[in-house]
């Protein structure tokens, strides 16, 4: 495809010769006598243009300054060739500080503003590229966060949590393990007046007790071993934005208090400090269990519920949300196609109906993982038939179901870590991914099992 470039004098002749050699050398050429003319062009072509020869001083009141300025405006990733007199270096050297790509003087030779011509398309698309790639990264975080739905049920809860983030109360969030507790979080938080603040999410069942309040309140150098530097914790850092909570429900009672003072105050102890600190931070925080129910049992603080529970956004379990699922399917295929560099092939519609009529105890990562299998595999539907221990699928893979009290957490995992493993043959990238795991957890539960 020919390359476009944007020929900018007032003098006919220099037009006329740079149209025919250029031309020969496999560009496109346009030409303007005039600045006017020349910006008519870029606003036009703006996407299209490869680069810009122009010269430095043109008639009727603009010159090649006022074309930097007006692709600096468009912001489009042009380059700019100034051509000068001899005697107006230093001007052109201003202008190459301003924006231009480089300056040649006249009389112009050809071959020097070919080689000029082919760097700067060469970086121009290179910076074209840059900006590409920052917008897609930008959509792709945007995608990450986006919540797949078409319930009456989402949709409701979804609008209510627009109205609660418009607020600065705390939120809590309730739902089953694999509903998307952290996606709704991030909902409310893109809704509110905090989008544009930090965000920080702290798990309170994958922190050691011991490690806890330091790791949320942050500690002063010195306060234990270790302790070689200030750290402001998950609170200090999230400063001027939202902190949330996952599975708060697993918070021991000590620090129960100790957020219950934050919630009512904005104010916290570091580990190692007698001067509180504080803070701007909202608190959104979510549980897969009854905290109303535990609070009468007494394993969760009341005063701490009752705070947490002004307003509570309940995420339906996907079992009562089927018509949720075919779009979900066909997010998870495209997002999964595109991390394996497989062609997309959706499930058919005999398929999509017999996904529909399963339970997905696991809620919507449990269907992801079930998607990216079905990608990776092309294997068919998930078998619920086994009742007890390992057994096979009609296409031969292993299937891991256990009952209650049969085994602990620790042994379940570790099979079900050595039967992904099998099923990927070792590639432990893979199976992290079908995990939903990061690589760096899978390495620490294998480490873990080393002590078996």
């Amino acid at each position: 495809m020919n390359r476009i470039v944007l020929v900018i004098d007032d003098e006919e002749s220099i037009l006329t010769s740079l149209k025919f050699l250029l031309g020969n050398s496999g560009y496109t050429v346009m030409t303007a006598a005039s600045a006017t003319e020349g910006l008519k062009i870029i606003k036009e072509l703006e996407h299209e243009l490869s680069v810009i020869v122009t010269d430095l001083f043109l008639p009727g009141g603009f010159d090649g300054f006022d074309i930097i300025e007006a692709v600096k405006d468009l912001g489009t990733q042009i380059p700019i060739i100034m051509i000068t007199a001899f005697g107006n270096v230093e001007t052109a050297v201003r202008a190459m500080q301003n924006g231009a790509f480089t300056f040649l003087t006249k009389p112009v030779d050809i071959k020097v503003l070919l080689e000029q011509m082919n760097k700067a398309v060469e970086v121009g698309n290179l910076m074209k590229e840059n900006v590409r790639l920052k917008k897609e990264n930008l959509d792709i975080s945007a995608d990450k966060y986006r919540i797949i739905f078409q319930s009456e049920a989402m949709e409701k809860l979804l609008k209510n949590a627009a109205e609660i983030a418009k607020t600065d109360e705390t939120v809590l969030i309730t739902g089953e393990s694999g509903t998307g507790k952290e996606l709704v979080a991030r909902f409310v938080l893109r809704e509110s007046k905090r989008s544009g603040g930090p965000f920080m999410a702290f798990n309170a069942a994958a922190v050691n007790e011991s490690l806890m309040e330091s790791e949320l309140f942050g500690y002063k150098k010195g306060a234990f071993t270790g302790a070689d530097k200030n750290s402001p914790g998950y609170i200090g850092t999230a400063e001027g934005g939202t902190l949330f909570i996952d599975e708060i429900g697993d918070m021991p009672p000590s620090l129960q208090t100790k957020l219950l003072r934050f919630l009512e105050s904005r104010e916290y102890l570091p580990v190692g400090s007698s001067t509180p600190l504080h803070a701007n931070v909202r608190i959104i925080a979510a549980t897969n269990k009854n905290l109303e129910k535990e609070a009468e049992k007494g394993n969760f603080r009341k005063d701490l519920y009752y705070r947490l529970s002004t307003f509570i956004l309940h995420i339906p379990p996907l079992r009562e949300r089927k018509e949720d699922i075919p779009l979900l399917v066909q997010h998870f295929v495209e997002k999964a196609s595109l991390e394996f560099a497989k062609e997309v092939v959706y499930p058919d519609h005999e398929m999509i109906k017999e996904l529909v009529k399963q339970e997905w105890k696991g809620n919507v990562r449990e269907l992801k993982s079930y998607v990216s299998r079905f990608v990776l595999t092309g294997s068919g539907l998930p078998s619920g038939s086994s009742s007890h221990g390992e057994a096979q699928s009609e296409s031969g893979e292993t299937v891991l179901s256990f009952r209650v009290g049969e085994k602990t957490l620790d042994e379940i995992e570790k099979e079900m870590l050595d039967a992904t493993l099998k099923f990927t043959k070792g590639d432990k990238h893979l199976a992290s991914k079908l995990l939903g795991r990061s690589e760096r957890t899978l390495y620490r539960r294998l480490s873990k099992d080393d002590e078996f």
